[in-house]
């Protein structure tokens, strides 16, 4: 397989509208060609050395893979892809850079025949941006929210990155793992990852995104990437078989995420709701 990875920085007169109905035309233009098999875009993780690295530092990063180099090739030469890319570059401002690879993390990947899952739940929320995004940032009232949340330490803080234990119910026992929070105020966006995980996670990671639908609807979006943890001797946190501890993960990943986006959807609207009768 061939990975076209290319890395976006955009100019700041570039609106988040933009992006978005840049990226969405990306993948339908991936979508629509069986030269490509898969298609994903996401916003940079910053770190705090990004503020005072040399060089161009991303915003955003996307990528296509292929079968072959020539189904790439293919591709990029097609007279429809020049002209989507010939009209986003008239209309915005944007450095692009990119590299054609192997998947070189190929090697990393279970190998006890276990898939990545990635999960998408999604819920709207009537209150504005900003009120959404308060409830979101403010990852130390989780545990007043969050129903599977038992407490929040926060570790390590910037305006841009929360680092957290966070202890939480899964599948009715108290589970610890230490996240990294990465927030892009501007765009509405946590990306997490944790870093110290679960006991049975091999990677977690997501995001959670606050959309403006209007002044006063907003669309939540709750992502997870995650696969459990290889077994040692057979076992996962030597308790449970693979499948077990998967099978338990997608459950608990399932149940927390409609869980947890209720009790943003709560909070927000109540806030909201607060924020009215004082106004009133």
């Amino acid at each position: 397989m061939i990975i076209h990875t290319i890395i976006y920085r955009f100019a700041n007169s570039v609106s988040e509208q933009d992006r978005d109905q840049f990226f969405t035309g990306l993948r339908a233009l991936a979508e629509s060609s069986d030269l490509i098999e898969q298609f994903g875009h996401g916003p940079h993780i910053r770190l705090p050395v990004d503020d005072g690295a040399q060089g161009v530092t991303a915003d955003a990063i996307a990528q296509f893979s292929c079968r072959t180099i020539a189904d790439l090739r293919t591709f990029s030469e097609l007279p429809h892809v020049h002209g989507f890319i010939s009209q986003w570059r008239s209309k915005i401002t944007y450095d692009a850079a990119y590299a054609n690879h192997e998947d070189l993390l190929a090697r990393r990947t279970p190998t006890n025949g276990a898939t990545m899952h990635h999960t998408e739940h999604t819920v709207t929320v009537e209150a504005p941006v900003d009120v959404v995004w308060g409830v979101l940032a403010d990852v130390e009232g989780y545990a007043k929210i969050f129903p599977p949340t038992q407490q929040v330490t926060i570790l390590e803080e910037s305006p841009t990155h929360q680092i957290a234990r966070l202890v939480v119910e899964v599948s009715g026992a108290n589970q610890s793992w230490v996240s990294r929070r990465d927030l892009d105020a501007d765009r509405h966006v946590i990306a997490y990852q944790q870093l110290e995980k679960a006991p049975l996670m091999g990677h977690m990671g997501g995001e959670w995104r606050a959309l403006p639908l209007d002044d006063d609807r907003t669309q939540l979006v709750l992502t997870h990437d995650f696969v459990a943890r290889e077994p040692v001797d057979g076992k996962v946190a030597g308790k449970y078989t693979y499948a077990e501890a998967d099978e338990m993960l997608q459950a608990a990943v399932e149940r927390n995420s409609v869980a947890d986006l209720a009790a943003v959807k709560m909070e927000a609207e109540r806030i909201t709701a607060e924020l009215a009768g004082t106004a009133a």
